[in-house]
């Protein structure tokens, strides 16, 4: 019997909450024995390779067309659900960057030769659908009902089923056929859609069930080990990651004097958060991300400029206490509480400043702000777990999440933001800003 390979990236910082959305899908909808093990993204297979071609030479091929490469960035947002020839599949709909595109091309050009595939796509890469499995070799009846049930489409009653909500601007979703099974839409309450960004680290090649190689897409080689995100090498590559998408200052960058800072929710000692929001480090090493948060603060402000650091400096038992980390963070720090801070002296509820000819508020949680304030809220509290209502910029709520993980780690400050906003204005474009650019 042939060997069947697979070329794929896995997961990376959104792993962990990938995994449990795909765990909790498949108990909710009793479809467990169908989830996918290990999240990831399909480039090309599964496949076999041609008479006499060996295994270091697809990997040869793969790497050459690699090595030109960066990270390659998506999105993961919302459900999708295809019909294929073994079965429907229920699936996370994804994004793709160009840059993922062209590699997916670049692969399939360079594997043709070598290899036989069993995927259709691979002939054709530009219709490609790129998706992340949540559950395949499903009937269609099961994958209908789960589909709806994640949707929150109600009973349908023939023809085609109606247009899934989505956010403008973000993926369009695929919509499947008529659906014959009924599942209460409550149940789409319990597992709300997401929105992550991810970034595609390094190319992993499958051989059966065995992880054959892995390409690092930063160091441009490849490593026969090392593979678990557990092990040194795995926190390397993130290191080696935070550095290449600048989320991890290697030295001190000089601010404007006049420069305002803001940002929100470090949670210094808070291992989970690691997890909780796929923040690129060794999952419980809480040590790593507060060395790295504390110096990118550092190296972002001067001693003499303000910053308003707007909730949950600390979290955790695990944690340093509010007054030691206060000593190692420079500048001329305003405090807005959060609601996992405890009373500290001078700490405020909230602050409303002008900047450049415009107002800000500066709270903690956006739903505390007074209903129809007629300047911008700058605010945390909700960190990257809900991009498509709280992102980086939403223009139509005149609000600014600066919560860690949004805002690249580091502090920004309002002079950038103004920009921001102002270069957008003028554009006409008033669709959402995910994430900093």
């Amino acid at each position: 019997m042939d060997t069947t390979y697979l070329v794929e990236i896995r997961l990376s910082r959104t792993k962990w909450r990938i995994k449990k959305t795909i765990e909790e899908i498949g108990q909710l909808f009793g479809v467990s024995e169908w989830t996918e093990l290990h999240p990831h993204v399909t480039l090309y297979g599964p496949l076999i390779l041609r008479e006499g071609v060996t295994d270091p030479q697809m990997l040869d091929a793969i790497g050459t067309a690699a090595a030109r490469f960066d990270p390659v960035p998506f999105l993961l947002e919302g459900w999708e659900k295809r019909d294929g020839m073994h079965g429907s599949v229920i699936a996370f709909s994804v994004q793709p960057s160009e840059s993922l595109r062209q590699l997916t091309r670049d692969i399939a050009t360079v594997l043709a030769p070598l290899t036989e595939s069993q995927n259709t796509y691979d002939a054709d890469p530009d219709r490609k659908w790129f998706h992340v499995t949540i559950a395949n070799r499903l009937s269609s009846a099961q994958a209908s009902a789960v589909y709806r049930g994640l949707t929150g489409i109600g009973e349908i009653s023939g023809g085609q089923e109606p247009v899934p909500r989505e956010s403008p601007g973000l993926l369009r979703r695929f919509l499947p056929g008529p659906l014959t099974v009924t599942v209460p839409a409550e149940k789409n309450r319990s597992i709300p859609p997401l929105l992550l960004d991810e970034t595609g680290i390094r190319i992993t090649v499958m051989k059966e069930m065995t992880i054959l190689a892995e390409y690092d897409l930063i160091e441009k080689r490849w490593f026969p080990a090392g593979h678990r995100h557990s092990s040194e090498p795995w926190r390397r590559a993130l290191v080696r990651y935070r550095h290449h998408a600048g989320l991890e200052h290697r030295d001190p960058e000089p601010p404007h004097p006049d420069d305002i800072f803001v940002i929100a929710d470090l949670h210094l000692g808070h291992a989970n958060i690691i997890r909780y929001c796929s923040r690129p480090f060794l999952f419980a090493d809480c040590r790593e991300m507060d060395h790295v948060l504390i110096k990118n603060w550092n190296y972002s402000l001067g001693p003499k400029n303000r910053i308003y650091y707007l909730g949950d400096l600390r979290y955790g038992p695990a944690a340093g206490t509010a007054a030691e980390y206060r000593r190692k963070l420079r500048g001329d720090i305003v405090f807005i509480r959060g609601n996992h801070d405890d009373d500290m002296a001078g700490i405020a509820g909230s602050v409303e400043i002008g900047y450049d000819g415009m107002k800000f508020l500066m709270i903690h949680d956006p739903a505390d702000a007074p209903e129809g304030y007629a300047g911008w809220v700058i605010h945390g509290h909700h960190h990257n777990n809900d991009l498509r209502h709280y992102p980086f910029i939403s223009f139509t709520g005149r609000r600014v999440n600066v919560s860690a993980e949004v805002v690249g780690y580091r502090p920004i400050s309002l002079r950038e933001i103004v920009r921001l906003i102002g270069e957008r204005g003028a554009s006409g474009d008033l669709s959402p800003v995910l994430l900093r650019p």
